[in-house]
C-alpha cells in the first residue's frame, strides 16, 4: 500500500508541475510564432524595397517615382500583404559628390503620410564607403504595419499591435 500512495503523490506532483509550466511554454511558443511572422514580413518588405531601388537605379529618365511605388505595392500584394497596412513608400534621391558627400537631397512620400524618412543626409553619408564614385543614389524605404496573429493582453505588452516595420534599400543610379 505504501508503494501505491508514493506513485499517486508523484503523479499529483507531475500535474502541478505541468500546470505551472504549461502557460509559460505556451507563451514562449506564441512569442516564437509572432517573431517568425514578423521576420517573414520584414523580409518581404526588404525584397520589395530592394526591387524598387533596383528599378529606380536604372535612371530617372526611365523610371519615375510612381512606377517604383507601383512595383513595390504589386510585390507586396503578390506576397499577400494588405495595401491598407502599408503606411508609406518613401523614395529618396540624392547626388553623391566626391564619393563621400550628399547634395540635392530629395524625399518623396508616395502615399503622402507625412512620415519622416530615417535616411537623412547624415545617415546616407554614414552608409557610404570611402571610395564610392560620384553620381546619384536612390533609397526606397517601405513602412508597414504588421498585424499580430495573437492579440492576447500579455502579447500586447510585449509587442505593439500593429507592429511597425521599416525596410530600406540604397543603390547607385545610372546617369
Amino acid at each position: 500500500m505504501l508503494k501505491k500512495s508514493g506513485i499517486q503523490k508523484q503523479q499529483g506532483q507531475s500535474i502541478v508541475e505541468l500546470a505551472l509550466l504549461l502557460p509559460i511554454l505556451v507563451l514562449l511558443f506564441i512569442g516564437m510564432v509572432e517573431v517568425v511572422f514578423i521576420s517573414r514580413s520584414y523580409l518581404a518588405l526588404l525584397e520589395s524595397s530592394s526591387q524598387g531601388a533596383h528599378l529606380g537605379s536604372q535612371g530617372l529618365a526611365l523610371y519615375n517615382n510612381s512606377e517604383i511605388y507601383t512595383l513595390v505595392t504589386q510585390n507586396l500584394s503578390r506576397e499577400g500583404y494588405e495595401a491598407s497596412s502599408l503606411i508609406d513608400v518613401i523614395i529618396t534621391r540624392a547626388d553623391l559628390v566626391g564619393g563621400n558627400a550628399i547634395q540635392n537631397y530629395q524625399v518623396t512620400n508616395m502615399k503622402g503620410s507625412g512620415r519622416a524618412t530615417i535616411l537623412t543626409p547624415t545617415v546616407l553619408t554614414s552608409r557610404l564607403r570611402g571610395g564610392d564614385p560620384a553620381g546619384r543614389l536612390i533609397a526606397v524605404e517601405v513602412v508597414y504595419n504588421h498585424q499580430l496573429l495573437f492579440n492576447f493582453p500579455i502579447i500586447r505588452n510585449l509587442f505593439p499591435n500593429p507592429f511597425p516595420l521599416v525596410a530600406y534599400s540604397i543603390q547607385y543610379t545610372a546617369r
